[in-house]
């Protein structure tokens, strides 16, 4: 059932740890985690896990400390004291960092001693061996990603039946972003054909439907933007041109939002869409229900998004306004100013229009806070 979308189950795990264990990506995944170790060593005691569970006590929850200690001030999380094993989520994310958002959260119930979620990964991402193995030992199904209108609503139907089968049948709580890909712009926007797509597996009225996949949005942000110099190229490119990725894209990406420093960090699991809210979007007709419970969901995660120093300088800059300026000093604002240049100077095109871009992901959250 739902084999070629569900993530491992235990009795797979074995035979996946010996072909991560033999891949050549295994040392390089090594040394940034255990940078004192033997690699025979590390293998051997790798080959031991024989579970979800091990592979997220011995392996995950190490390199998400290990990166979290290596690049960020600091990362604080709250919300995880309303959560309950009980009374599983559909975990409804902004989303910044192709695997860095849902990882994060994963670590903050972990360290509330809490069940992990199960995470959606685009097929895009899942691509060779050791990407996939990794990937479904660590609780990710794959959600298919283009196609023609056939194939795409088999694809929708695929991912919202498993998804309400995880949390209704398995006991298992989710994540998804709250639209296809990641925000570019920094303008957080949930889209109603995902909530239309988590909806569609079921029969039930649009109240009963939603109110079983228990809706909660959660906040996450970063002072630095993960990848902002690649988002910033794409942008421009994007303004002319189709923009088409470079071989290995999405895979460096993932690599560079890890390692990049990203300042603090802050997430926030905000409270679960009620049924009184459901209900209130039942008012309308069809189509608006989704938009007015999109507008629900962004509303929750702009005003849990924490605004650092370099939203308010960003913000300032574009308007040319020191409307924000009790909220940075003149060396920081120098600061983040030395360091837009020092990616903005490596990117072809316009320098003004690129620092326009660059300005507006880190702005565009602060005039998202001012109209909500």
């Amino acid at each position: 059932m739902f084999e070629e979308t569900r993530p491992y189950n235990d009795s797979e795990i074995p035979a996946a740890i010996s072909r991560l264990a033999s891949h050549p990506y295994f040392p390089i995944v090594c040394s940034y985690l255990f940078p004192h170790q033997e690699i025979g060593y590390l293998r051997t005691e790798f080959s031991k896990i024989t579970s979800v569970k091990e592979f997220q006590d011995k392996v995950m929850y190490k390199l998400l400390t290990a990166t979290i200690e290596k690049t960020t001030a600091g990362f604080s999380y709250s919300g995880t004291e309303g959560l309950s094993d009980s009374n599983k989520c559909t975990f409804i994310g902004n989303h910044r960092d192709i695997v860095l958002d849902a990882s994060l959260l994963q670590y903050a119930l972990y360290c509330s001693n809490l069940d992990t979620s199960e995470i959606t990964f685009g097929d895009n991402l899942m691509k060779g061996d050791f990407v996939t193995d990794f990937g479904k030992i660590n609780k990710m199904f794959r959600i298919v990603r283009g196609g023609n209108i056939r194939d795409f609503y088999k694809n929708s139907m695929e991912v919202s039946s498993y998804m309400r089968y995880a949390i209704t049948e398995k006991n298992q709580s989710t994540w998804i972003a709250q639209r296809n890909g990641r925000t570019k712009d920094g303008l957080d926007k949930t889209e109603p054909g995902v909530l239309k797509m988590l909806a569609m597996s079921s029969d039930k009225d649009f109240v009963d439907n939603l109110t079983e996949l228990n809706l909660t949005p959660v906040a996450i942000s970063y002072e630095y933007e993960s990848c902002d110099f690649l988002k910033t190229q794409e942008l421009y490119v994007s303004r002319y041109q189709q923009y088409q990725k470079a071989p290995n894209e999405d895979f460096n990406s993932i690599l560079r939002g890890i390692t990049q420093p990203k300042g603090q960090v802050s997430m926030v699991i905000t409270p679960s869409i009620t049924k009184e809210e459901l209900e209130k979007c039942d008012l309308f007709q069809k189509s608006e229900k989704y938009n007015i419970l999109a507008k629900i969901i962004d509303k929750r995660i702009i005003r849990n998004y924490k605004l650092y120093k370099n939203n308010y300088i960003a913000y300032d800059l574009l308007q040319d306004s020191p409307v924000f300026s009790n909220n940075y000093t003149a060396a920081e604002k120098n600061n983040f100013i030395e360091y837009m240049h020092s990616g903005i100077d490596k990117i072809m095109g316009d320098k003004d229009e690129l620092t326009a871009i660059f300005l507006g992901i880190y702005a565009n959250p602060v005039k998202n806070m001012l109209m909500h």
